[in-house]
């Protein structure tokens, strides 16, 4: 209290104080005991209140009991002196009254009439005066013992032993010689009581709601793993103890274990091997194989409706999509239409002794061979040999430095930017920084471990390219499942154009950008300004992996032998010269098709050029683990517009993104017999392009020194001389003055279209026409690629195979959803005879071949041309952000796989069959992500392995050529002299 001032009252304490207390009621209160006297205390209530009360009833009942009793004993009495009475009459009186008291029923039974004795009354508790003293006695002690508290102790210990009996039961004489253990059970119950085993957390959690849903947020971005979240979101959203989590995930790994030790679907837990292809054949008949095609014709009474699975393509990705699914369980039918099913063609109208040369049509080069090996090993094992006798030479030497490609840039190398300066590309990392120090200016050859943009560029993309697989991965699952893969950049970088990226990471040197959009896209003549970044990284990684590139050693043959052979032997059949005229679908369900937008039906099977329909044995819509499935590997421009029905496709439309694809131009295919061997010939294994959509840029420096990056392979469009009065050919890759005066076309742009920095007016677009010297080519010699060529097919016959891409002659582009190329076969070949373009197209095509390979100009023994031969979706960003480019089709058992899932690569379409397989089996992300679980690896686990062989047993014998030691200066400076 502080001095000087009052004290403040407090009214509502007066208020309080001033009401008068109610008055207390008289007399006893409401629930009194009946004996209650006001005023009278008493701490025993047994001697004052509950003794008299039990005294008086006991004596009140001793004494009904007595009055009872009396009553009862003048009865009996009473009767006894009647029976004296009626003893002393008569014989004759006793007979009749007997019979007066005797009653005999209709049935037999007799009754007496004389009346019974009554019952005595029953004997209470207190019978006696005696029982009243001995009650009097007990409640005396009873009184004596609650005075004394020792009745609280004896009350307790027995209801302990009751406790003791209830909890343990058979189990207390152990818990009782061991009292720790019982110690051990009272802190768990006291626990359990308080909560401490509930799964779930009382009271508050450590954050509030709303926090947590901030940290789960700020978690998400940074993309935290989806399980991680889970648990996260249990522990703070629904409050599980962590206790429960760790049981959670226990539970859950063991779930996780059980599954990755079952195999999938159809597949047997042990799957039997197979004996490979060239089991007791000699090495003659080994050779003589090569010469055969893969599969065999179609018969026209062969039955085709028993096969679970139908493939629709050709070529190494097919069959060995094949292969998996028939180890799988699945009874496989491949269809191809052409005459091998390995892609591989020969001449027809060549001597007999080179028409049996297989020519190699498609790039069988493989990257990343360690990994790809990995993958095929579960197809192609044998009882002999895990790899199924098939092996892979590396491209080159190491006198070349292993080299496998040799790239012709317009304006690449050259000072004046006019000249094409081939660029080797090998094995080697290093090399290759080291080759561009030293032609590209790119820092100093003895740094370019440190300083080399080339080592960096390399170094970068491999980083992006690691979450290569996860993206590709994601084509195959839910779209919901995205978030529990780490695509990382790879999947930013599928969707933006090369040529931002080429130029910051070269925005000095135009000679380095030109080189690395040739690496990074060779296999299809468009600009880094159109071309994916993922492709990009893609190429260049495989390109400079340090591997090197290899190829099959008896070439695909060899390899789609021994697929087909694994096929075959569990039940498949590899059908060529079977063309797909259209797909089969079923009938939409009929409750689904009540509905106001129905599913698509399901696809059921194929029909084939002879009007047959093959359908599939199950029916989709089945058991979800065998159900049936029909797999095009050809790619989703040739599934949805050539194959599927036109009503079908108008009703329920294609998967998402397609119409605003464009297909890739389709390309010619010339074939070329050389004679003499590839060592005579002087001719290497590596391929040879020429890339002007990779040609030099024209830089520009604008105000204050700024660069600006010219646009990589030039521009489509160029001006009109008639109204510019001058050359356009300021750019690479240009229609020159040379194309025009040899007949190259110019189509003009209509005035609607819009074209940046310039009237359409006063521009012109290239008509596509090949052009020797400078258009897109690319050249190779696949029998210089096999080592075992030479003694299997002889030593004097090379093949060569050029391929371009179609005139505009063949093939014509229309602008639909998709854009799509309509091809012209009847401008190829009429009848027998090639037509007049295709004359002129063959010798352009040879001369450009002679200008490059000076040496082959005499020694070509026999040419054909083959195609156009359609290619899949161009490598663009809209490729791959449409969300429809999937393994699986909307259209239930309709797949698609090979090159369009992935690159229009040999490895990279090997892995769009396996997500095919993948796909038909049914594995899941959780398969993928945490089990690391897939149809090869199920393989590899259940598959019974080849047996102990002590060498090696090979489907081609060769022999390895022996190693040459690269020149020295010495030796280099003796051969200048």
């Amino acid at each position: 209290m502080r001095l000087g001032k009052p004290v403040k009252k407090s009214r509502g304490r007066q208020q309080r104080r001033s009401k008068p207390k109610p008055e207390s009621p008289k007399g006893p209160p409401k629930y009194a005991f009946p004996y209650f006297v006001p005023g009278q205390i008493s701490s025993d209530l047994i001697t004052s209140v509950y003794t008299p009360l039990l005294n008086e009833i006991a004596d009140t009942i001793l004494e009904q009991y007595a009055t009872d009793y009396l009553e009862y004993q003048e009865l009996v009495d009473e009767q006894q002196k009647q029976q004296q009475q009626n003893d002393s009459k008569t014989d004759d009186d006793d007979d009749e009254t007997a019979a007066e008291e005797v009653e005999v029923h209709a049935d037999g039974t007799v009754q007496s009439t004389v009346d019974d004795l009554p019952e005595p009354p029953k004997r209470p508790v207190f019978d006696s005066k005696h029982a009243i003293e001995e009650l009097n006695i007990m409640l005396s002690d009873t009184a004596n013992d609650f005075n004394s508290n020792d009745w609280k102790v004896r009350a307790n210990a027995a209801k302990f032993e009751r406790e003791l009996d209830e909890k343990y039961g058979i189990f207390r004489p152990f818990i009782t010689e061991h009292p720790e253990v019982e110690q051990f059970i009272k802190s768990v119950q006291r626990r359990h009581a308080m909560g401490y085993f509930s799964p779930f957390r009382k009271g508050s959690g450590p954050l509030s709601t709303t926090s947590s849903v901030v940290l789960l947020f700020m978690l998400q971005r940074q993309k935290l793993g989806m399980e991680v979240m889970i648990l996260i979101s249990l522990f703070l959203l629904v409050g599980l103890q962590p206790w429960a989590l760790v049981a959670l995930v226990a539970l859950g790994h063991q779930q996780l274990n059980k599954r990755k030790k079952k195999p999938l679907g159809t597949m047997n837990k042990n799957i039997p091997n197979v004996e490979p292809y060239y089991k007791d054949m000699t090495d003659d008949q080994k050779k003589e194989m090569l010469t055969k095609p893969v599969g065999s014709p179609l018969a026209s009474d062969e039955t085709l409706n028993q096969y679970d699975v139908i493939l629709l393509g050709t070529g190494p990705t097919t069959l060995y999509t094949a292969a998996l699914l028939s180890r799988a369980g699945r009874k496989v039918l491949v269809l191809s239409n052409k005459e091998d099913a390995s892609g591989c063609t020969n001449l027809s109208s060549a001597d007999h002794k080179v028409n049996k040369i297989p020519f190699d049509l498609e790039d069988s080069n493989v990257g990343n061979l360690k990994t790809l090996q990995e993958e095929l090993a579960p197809a192609l094992c044998t009882t002999t040999d895990l790899q199924g006798g098939v092996r892979f030479a590396q491209i080159g030497s190491n006198v070349d430095g292993y080299a496998f490609e040799i790239l012709s840039i317009p304006g690449m190398g050259s000072a004046d930017g006019r000249d094409q300066i081939p660029f080797v590309v090998g094995a080697s990392v290093d090399q290759l920084a080291e080759d561009a120090a030293n032609c590209l200016g790119d820092a100093f050859a003895s740094a370019f471990g440190s300083d080399s943009l080339s080592a960096q560029y390399a170094s970068t993309t491999r980083a992006m390219n690691a979450s290569s697989f996860s993206y590709y991965l994601s084509k195959i699952f839910p779209e919901s499942s995205k978030s529990l893969l780490d695509s990382g950049h790879y999947e930013n970088a599928t969707v933006r154009p090369t040529q931002p990226f080429l130029d910051k990471s070269f925005p000095l040197n135009a000679h380095l950008r030109s080189l690395f959009a040739g690496i990074g896209m060779k296999h299809e003549n468009i600009k880094p300004s159109q071309t994916s970044m993922g492709v990009h990284v893609t190429n260049v990684c495989a390109a400079l992996s340090g591997e090197g590139m290899h190829y099959p050693i008896g070439g695909p043959r060899a390899l789609c032998h021994a697929l087909a052979s694994v096929v075959e032997q569990y039940g498949g059949r590899v059908a060529t010269g079977v063309s797909a005229k259209e797909l089969v679908f079923g009938d939409v369900k009929t409750e689904a098709a009540s509905n106001k937008d129905p599913p698509p039906p399901p696809c059921t099977g194929v029909k084939i050029g002879d009007n047959r329909t093959v359908k599939i044995a199950k029916p989709v819509g089945g058991d979800k683990d065998s159900e049936g499935a029909i797999i095009c590997m050809d790619g989703f421009i040739y599934t949805f517009l050539h194959l599927m029905p036109t009503d079908i496709r108008d009703k329920y439309k294609v998967p998402r993104g397609l119409p605003v694809l464009t297909e890739s131009r389709p390309v010619i295919k010339f074939l070329f017999a050389l004679k003499g061997s590839a060592e005579e010939l002087n001719v290497t294994g590596a391929d040879y392009y020429r890339l002007p959509s990779a040609a030099l840029p024209v830089d520009e420096v604008g105000e204050g020194g700024f660069i600006k990056c010219g646009e990589i392979g030039g521009s489509d469009y160029e001006e009109d001389e008639s109204q510019n009065g001058s050359n356009s050919a300021k750019h690479r890759g240009k229609t020159s003055k040379k194309e025009k005066e040899e007949g190259v076309e110019e189509v003009k742009e209509g005035d609607t279209q819009e074209v940046t920095g310039m009237e359409a007016s006063q521009k012109t677009k290239k008509k596509v026409k090949f052009d020797t010297g400078s258009s897109w080519i690319h050249i190779s010699f696949p029998s210089a690629k096999d080592p075992s060529f030479s003694s299997c097919h002889g030593n004097n016959v090379t093949t060569c195979v050029v391929t371009i891409e179609a005139d505009d002659d063949f093939v014509t582009l229309f602008d639909t959803k998709p854009r799509l190329y309509a091809v012209h076969t009847d401008k190829l070949v009429k009848g027998d005879k090639m037509t007049g373009d295709c004359s002129r197209l063959l010798e352009r095509v040879m001369k450009d071949l002679v200008e490059t390979f000076p040496q082959v100009g005499n020694k070509i023994i026999a040419s054909e041309i083959r195609g156009p031969y359609r290619r899949g979706l161009t490598h663009n960003p809209e490729r791959f952000a449409a969300k429809g480019i999937r393994a699986d089709t909307p259209y239930p058992g309709l797949y698609v796989g090979g090159a369009d899932l992935t690159v229009n690569t040999f490895s990279d379409s090997i892995l769009g069959g396996w997500l095919a397989a993948n796909a038909v089996m049914g594995y899941s992300v959780i398969d993928h992500q945490y089990l690391e679980k897939s149809i090869t690896s199920d393989l590899a686990e259940f598959l019974e392995p080849p047996y102990e062989m002590e060498e090696e047993d090979l489907a081609i014998p060769y022999v390895p050529p022996e190693p040459v030691d690269p020149p020295t200066e010495e030796t280099t400076d003796d051969n200048e002299s």
